[in-house]
């Protein structure tokens, strides 16, 4: 099927991996490594950081337990991520200027005030002192994750970008592929989720000595005033309506809105097929995991849009399989979807470095970010919109399958614009 599917699209000519650029000033400087001492202390530091993030799996079941009705904790629920594609963008251009070090330990410093926080939220204030706790953490996330990617796009070497993005991701996967089976385990110790959350605060102190082991590259602004001011004007607009990439950011919305569909509502799947949940998270998670460590070096060498479409079919499949297949077919399938999360990903995010200026690419980055953050509101309120009209979790993963089906039609748009950007390209130079 793989194959039928890239001769389908093989006669329509897509961008393909960049490949770094000749240096003619000093043959004789060797190739930057990705793996550098910023980009693993980067690594480090976000992971720990992503920890904080990944604890929240069990939010929910507090908040039911604080007696917090259904309505207030999924606005609750939502109210940090909708901070974070507040604040993003603004807090991209805002950097350009300035340097990150103090930004970043602001605001890391916020997050793990608002974990220590939690153990003292009181009952009968809940609503609003968790409210205000999310918010804060909320806009301290923003700043921290886009400062976070603009030092990241600044350390991958030309050339690498795919595997660059793909190795970085493992600092959300590993946080949730440990801490939710780690926690169990220490719920019972710790007295409590909120207390939980108070002691994930300690990971903070790792994240502080590799801030400040990064402390010379983070008070490097990316350009100068004059510079960041005609970006924050002019050329950010410019960057996100006449980059060519509106196509490119609307697969990744269309994209994580599949993936933010199957975190939600696994579980109620789960209680009708009876299938376990937890093999779906593992699975899928050591999947992803094994595809970007071993398949990383080989990333740069893919064309971009077949993969990201071949992938797009293959997860509307593997959707549609969750909501119909035999029970036999449920760990296969959580592989297959593993596979497809991996390499589809790491293509999306390789699509936007390669095609960006470098004075916009910290910009760029953060609006594919963003729409990932949008996903992280649309889709559970798409998911509720499908239950509350009768169809179900069912219903629910047909409708996974049909946004990740958009995500592939918006780069098979996109290939055939660049198409005929090209051949308008040609017929210009021939006249």
């Amino acid at each position: 099927m793989v194959n039928a599917l890239v001769s389908l699209f093989g006669s329509i000519r897509f961008v393909g991996p960049q490949k770094p650029p000749k240096r003619w000033d000093n043959p004789q400087e060797p190739p930057q490594k990705l793996l550098s001492r910023d980009f693993i202390l980067l690594f480090l530091m976000a992971m720990c950081s992503n920890s904080f993030i990944a604890v929240y799996y069990c939010f929910e079941q507090w908040m039911q337990g604080l007696g917090i009705p259904p309505a207030w904790r999924g606005i609750l629920l939502s109210s940090l991520f909708a901070m974070i594609l507040l604040f993003r963008p603004l807090t991209s251009v805002v950097m350009l200027r300035h340097g990150k070090f103090w930004p970043m330990l602001l605001s890391l410093a916020v997050c793990t005030g608002v974990m220590i926080a939690y153990p003292f939220v009181h009952p009968g204030m809940a609503i609003p002192s968790i409210l205000a706790l999310r918010i804060v953490q909320g806009i301290a996330l923003a700043i921290y994750s886009a400062c976070t990617i603009g030092v990241l796009v600044q350390c991958i070497p030309p050339g690498q970008s795919a595997r660059g993005f793909a190795l970085f991701s493992l600092t959300m996967l590993l946080p949730y592929s440990i801490i939710p089976a780690m926690s169990e385990k220490i719920l019972p110790l710790v007295g409590g989720e909120a207390q939980l959350f108070g002691t994930m605060a300690w990971l903070g102190l790792p994240s502080f000595i590799m801030l400040l082991l990064l402390a010379k590259r983070l008070r490097q602004p990316e350009m100068s005033t004059r510079q960041a001011e005609g970006i924050s004007r002019k050329q950010l607009i410019h960057s996100i309506t006449h980059s060519g990439l509106a196509f490119v950011f609307l697969a990744c919305l269309f994209f994580s809105m599949t993936t933010v569909l199957a975190i939600f509502f696994m579980k109620g799947l789960c209680t009708i097929t009876g299938e376990h949940p937890a093999s779906f998270f593992s699975t899928y998670s050591i999947t992803i995991i094994l595809v970007r460590v071993f398949g990383s070096h080989h990333m740069d060498t893919l064309p971009r849009h077949t993969v990201i479409i071949v992938c797009a079919v293959v997860l509307a499949a593997t959707m549609l399989g969750f909501a119909l297949a035999p029970d036999w077919m449920f760990i296969p399938l959580a592989c297959i979807y593993g596979l497809g999360l991996g390499l589809l990903y790491p293509m999306l995010a390789a699509a936007v470095y390669d095609r960006s200026a470098p004075e916009t690419r910290s910009i760029n980055s953060n609006v594919m970010m963003a729409a990932f953050d949008a996903s992280g509101m649309l889709a559970p309120i798409l998911g509720g919109i499908v239950i509350a009209e009768g169809f179900g979790y069912v219903g629910v993963f047909f409708t996974g399958a049909i946004t990740v089906a958009t995500c592939g039609l918006c780069i098979i748009l996109d290939g055939l614009r660049l198409a005929v950007q090209r051949k308008r390209a040609r017929m210009r130079q021939e006249g």
